[in-house]
């Protein structure tokens, strides 16, 4: 069995055992299935171009400044290419309704027209304005586009970030927002042994602790004001909330760790927390493809 077999097979039980709990997700999470196997093994396959991160201060860290705002997490010889025509490939398969849109944008990239380095290398700093252009000038659809971008812009993502967290080790952090890329989370955990709270962000990938009393996106630090909301019979699944800045985070409890988790799949599977939330007048803390309803 190859590795991305194992890797499918893998994510495939715990897509399955996410629409088993859910079954009101199953058109999703099953569009998303090839996607997230695709990125997942192309994070472990691609080559990735070596990075130096002597320069990383645990001292910014601890104040709160983000790997991105110290280091640049795009280089050049990326393979940005490789990995846009695979997902490519995976999106197609997942979501056969945006298979014109893709073949253009492929073909586009493929010319040189669209070259994902120009937007990509500013990070964080990225200019939207360039996708107006690209939208602009050679007549495509803005958000294929932009989905696209943002799943390869992952994949390199989560790559570094886990070689950036095996040679800096252990760091204090104590934000709201992602260490690593600076972005705020899209899922919380909460372990069910001490009660732990960790933050996941679905723009790299990483995951981080962050205390249980504080909003992550406000940083508001007493419990007035902050309510988790519950469905009836789920009490694993809840969604944080903030009346001080109306922002909402969707959330888990888990009781122990028999089964193996994917944290995006998680996030997708509580979409009807999403809706719930928004329907009350809050917003996600971050925008992904599956929590922008409106």
């Amino acid at each position: 069995m190859t590795s991305e077999t194992k890797k499918k097979s893998a994510l495939e039980q715990i897509i399955n055992r996410a629409i088993e709990q859910n079954p009101q997700i199953k058109d999703i999470l099953k569009s998303f299935e090839p996607i997230i196997v695709k990125q997942n093994y192309l994070m472990a396959s691609a080559i990735f171009p070596k990075s130096n991160y002597s320069s990383i201060d645990k001292e910014k860290l601890k104040a709160g400044v983000p790997v991105c705002r110290q280091i640049n997490l795009f280089l050049p010889d990326d393979p940005f290419k490789e990995i846009v025509s695979s997902l490519g490939k995976a999106i197609k398969a997942g979501l056969p309704a945006l298979d014109e849109d893709i073949n253009r944008i492929l073909d586009l990239i493929r010319k040189g027209k669209i070259n994902l380095k120009d937007y990509c290398l500013p990070y964080p700093d990225c200019d939207s304005k360039l996708i107006d252009r690209w939208v602009e000038k050679v007549k495509v659809e803005r958000e294929p586009l932009v989905f696209l971008i943002n799943i390869t812009a992952r994949v390199i993502l989560e790559a570094r970030a886990k070689e950036i967290m095996a040679d800096i080790g252990p760091f204090d952090w104590e934000k709201g927002y992602c260490p690593i890329c600076g972005d705020f989370p899209s899922i919380a955990l909460i372990e069910e042994e001490g009660g732990k709270r960790f933050l996941h962000c679905s723009t790299c990938g990483q995951d981080w602790r962050f205390t249980r009393v504080t909003c992550p996106y406000c940083e508001k630090e007493t419990r007035k004001d902050m309510e988790y909301f519950y469905v009836e019979n789920k009490t694993q699944e809840a969604a944080f909330v903030c009346d001080k800045c109306k922002k909402y985070l969707v959330t888990l409890y888990r009781a122990g760790k028999l089964f193996e988790r994917d944290m995006d799949v998680s996030a997708m599977s509580l979409i009807h927390m999403d809706m719930l939330m928004q329907d009350k007048g809050y917003t996600p803390m971050t925008a992904c493809v599956w929590n922008v309803l409106k």
